[in-house]
């Protein structure tokens, strides 16, 4: 069985880093090796991580721990993860999320089924225990570079891809909406990403989201202006394009419980 690499980035995060990190060994497949890197959390989330690694370091769950000097942001600390990662696959689990325990057996099948160097899929969305999800997201069965490029349909939390393939893929330097970016680059050299229907993870709703979906605004014009070095009148078409597809489209796929 190839090695996955899993990369969580942490930061003030050991309320629910435990839960993440249990979500990972408890992952019907193996061999892992689970990357933390703490971003100067001001909690005890760097000492957590050490702790927990030494209790449940095996042959076949292997773990390297991390930690930043100073607060970079979550996209710095994932690339730190990325340089580090020896796996045929590379994974990603924020702090506060959660996998469903057969998440990565039944992406690396799907994958392997299916001749696909990419892989994500539906997640359960919870605000107090994963037991009890106010909603599901569900996905396409295929994802292409255009339909992703409209907007974000790949939750991170979901998403895998074969790097022995496609190579290490580095996060853009943005303060938000990294992930994004970096997806739109996997799958300009992957062409399209297989869904799993089934939820295979548990997305954790914080309570500042629609605040934060109106900040998010100018994050995802830079994707376009910055990332994509498009100008600024075809970066503003796009968010046209982007409003459409993020509210009336998207919206479709979620199917509140």
């Amino acid at each position: 069985m190839e090695l996955v690499s899993v990369i969580i980035p942490t930061y003030n995060s050991v309320l629910t880093l435990k839960e993440a990190l249990d979500s990972i060994i408890y992952q019907s497949y193996r061999p892992i090796e689970i990357i933390t890197i703490d971003d100067a959390s001001n909690d005890d989330s760097l000492a957590f991580a050490k702790k927990y690694a030494l209790q449940h370091s095996t042959k076949d769950v292997q773990f390297v721990t991390l930690g930043n000097d100073e607060n970079a942001g979550a996209g710095i600390s994932r690339n730190k993860g990325v340089e580090k990662a020896s796996g045929t696959y590379i994974a990603f689990l924020d702090a506060d999320d959660i996998w469903k325990p057969g998440k990565l057996t039944t992406q690396i099948d799907a994958m392997k089924s299916q001749n696909a160097t990419v892989c994500y899929g539906a997640y359960e969305i919870f605000k107090t225990t994963p037991d009890q999800p106010i909603a599901v997201h569900k996905v396409f069965e295929k994802l292409t570079y255009d339909k992703l490029h409209k907007t974000n349909y790949l939750g991170n939390l979901t998403g895998i891809y074969n790097a022995a393939v496609l190579g290490k893929i580095a996060i853009p330097s943005l303060r938000k909406r990294q992930d994004w970016a970096m997806w739109l680059d996997v799958l300009k050299k992957a062409e399209f990403a297989i869904g799993i229907q089934e939820p295979i993870a548990s997305y954790r709703l914080s309570d500042g989201l629609s605040a934060n979906k109106i900040e998010l605004i100018k994050h995802n014009y830079a994707v376009y202006r910055k990332h994509l070095g498009y100008s600024a009148m075809k970066s503003y078409w796009n968010m046209m394009l982007f409003f459409y597809e993020q509210f009336l489209v998207k919206k479709m796929l979620i199917q509140k419980l």
